[in-house]
């Protein structure tokens, strides 16, 4: 990046499955962490923030607060007068907070910001009169309410394009392949992808097993994961489908959290010499989607090239990978994609024990989606959090050996063949 930023405050919540607090509460947990970190005074030094991007997806669902949310949030946390920027981006909407807050501060605009990624799964059940407008909301509020990150005018024309491809790879009949119902339709989009690469490139259900087990083994090390259980890849197999080839341990589940990271310019760096640890931004790349064959290079596959150039580094300098991989699918895939090994390879490559604590690209190791759990507006910035300390060498036990740069990809939402829009961002440790 042409001028130095950094991320000098990381903060997150425990990921939970429900029930986690009001959007105050883990908003004022994420962010004062964040400002301890920074060594900001989270009582006295809140005006010294020039700017705040909140990040949240179905906030407006599920509390009727469609607009302002951030500047509501906010003002009842003490934070006033600065500018608050409200960010919707799908499962990208962290990754898109952290990317405009770095480029606020790199314009020079102002020397600090914050981003922050916030996602419920319920509202909060303040008032018994609360009670009959959410009941009527909770069927919208389910499973189908995935359709928002898609085209939801189109859902049947997808429902169909599914089903058909379904019934054409796996040869089985049109009528038996149901889509949905029991499941987010995302679920059904990343089976169909997964059987189609499976075929071209020989990967195997096992592969995948074998993947999530070693992802589910890392959240055991991570004490703000929503799922710390190990699981065997013979167990994975075993599991529940979901729909092939993909089983309940593989595809990753909602949650409750918040994730928060303040950026500053190298001015402010050289000023406050009390600022420990800082994380220098090699990189903050956000991208769209666009119509391509099922085979061609994909969004993440273009956003990790222009950060790769942007960086001025290689897929060789990276000494741990968050991948977003909402089925332990994604992993394989997106790390072809990313470039760190051949497509006909990542199958292979990826269930060998590479992309393992200990192995030679520790991918995931925060426990991923599939088991650190995946709060929408909040992933990206969790994915972040957990590069600073590994990259800070705070990981305690799943910590990666050494590790100085790290990376992330963020997907988010679904238009066609691929992801609506992804965020990337290369970080480094600070000399």
């Amino acid at each position: 990046m042409k001028d130095r930023v950094y991320i000098i405050g990381v903060g997150m919540t425990p990921i939970v499955k429900q029930d986690g607090g009001s959007y105050e509460h883990l908003s004022n947990m994420a962010v004062s962490e964040a400002m301890e970190d920074a060594a900001l005074s989270y009582e006295g030094d809140k005006d010294a923030i020039g700017g705040i991007w909140y990040g949240s997806c179905a906030q407006g669902m599920l509390t009727s607060q469609h607009c302002i949310r951030g500047q509501v949030i906010l003002r009842r946390l003490g934070f006033e007068s600065m500018p608050v920027v409200n960010v919707e981006n799908a499962c990208a909407t962290a990754s898109t907070a952290l990317n405009q807050a770095i480029h606020y501060v790199q314009a020079g605009a102002s020397d600090l910001a914050l981003a922050v990624g916030i996602e419920k799964v319920l509202p909060d059940l303040n008032t018994l009169e609360d009670l009959p407008e959410i009941v009527a909301a909770l069927p919208y509020m389910t499973l189908s309410s995935f359709w928002i990150g898609s085209e939801p005018d189109r859902k049947k024309q997808y429902i169909e394009k599914w089903r058909k491809e379904k019934s054409e790879v796996l040869g089985i009949p049109y009528e038996e392949t149901n889509v949905g119902g029991d499941r987010s339709p995302f679920m059904d989009y990343y089976a169909v992808k997964a059987i189609k690469v499976m075929k071209k490139y020989g990967y195997t259900q096992e592969q995948i097993a074998r993947v999530c087990s070693k992802t589910h083994h890392h959240s055991t090390m991570n004490p703000k994961a929503q799922y710390r259980k190990e699981i065997s890849w013979e167990e994975v197999m075993a599991d529940k489908p979901v729909t092939y080839p993909l089983t309940r341990p593989m595809c990753a589940p909602t949650g409750e959290g918040c994730a928060a990271a303040i950026v500053c310019s190298e001015k402010y760096l050289r000023e406050h010499k009390e600022i420990k640890d800082p994380i220098q931004v090699l990189a903050s790349v956000l991208v769209s989607g666009r119509a391509r064959g099922d085979y061609d290079q994909d969004i993440s596959g273009r956003g990790a090239q222009i950060a790769f150039r942007m960086a001025g580094i290689k897929p060789a300098n990276v000494d741990v990978l968050e991948l977003h991989d909402a089925t332990s699918f994604g992993e394989i895939y997106q790390t072809a994609q990313t470039g760190f090994c051949r497509a006909e390879d990542a199958g292979a490559y990826c269930s060998s024990g590479a992309t393992a604590l200990g192995g030679e690209l520790p991918t995931n190791v925060s426990g991923g989606l599939i088991s650190r759990g995946h709060p929408v507006g909040c992933t990206g910035l969790a994915q972040v959090y957990e590069l600073a300390a590994q990259l800070r060498g705070r990981a305690g036990q799943r910590q990666v050996k050494g590790a100085r740069t790290g990376m992330n990809v963020n997907g988010g939402g679904l238009i066609g063949v691929e992801e609506a829009a992804l965020g990337v961002h290369i970080l480094r440790r600070a000399d």
